[in-house]
């Protein structure tokens, strides 16, 4: 219980960071990249309590390292369309393309994170399968 109670305030402290973070390094998108989060959050929140799974350690070490992995892609994404920007092409330009420079970087770095997380559940036991 009380490691439950840690894992929450830790969680919600390291949130309050990310948006900070978000907000003040990338302005009105991260603005929108917090929204995003917020409501990725709610979504995986909402179907556990649907499924009526209970909230372990574990789970939320997972929930959280999901926050972690889109905060990535958003910061790989607005990085590249500030690189492109940088380079001298048009706000519409500099989106496009940054999006398609990422994604493979992205794909990647979901991929081997699904590719983990599928052999943790298969061969880990009790903790381990609930991280996963």
């Amino acid at each position: 219980e009380d490691s439950i109670h840690a894992g929450k305030v830790a969680g919600v402290v390291g949130s309050i960071l990310v948006v900070a973070f978000m907000f003040v390094a990338y302005g009105f998108l991260g603005f929108l990249a917090n929204l995003a989060l917020a409501v990725h959050v709610a979504m995986i929140i909402g179907l556990l309590s649907l499924l009526g799974a209970t909230l372990t350690l574990p789970g939320i070490a997972g929930i959280v390292l999901t926050i972690g992995m889109a905060v990535d892609s958003n910061v790989l994404i607005y990085e590249r369309i500030r690189e492109e920007r940088r380079a001298g092409r048009s706000v519409i330009q500099a989106i496009d393309t940054g999006f398609t420079k990422a994604l493979a970087t992205i794909v990647d770095s979901n991929v081997t994170a699904l590719i983990a997380t599928v052999v943790l559940f298969w061969i880990g036991t009790g903790p381990v399968k609930g991280f996963a």
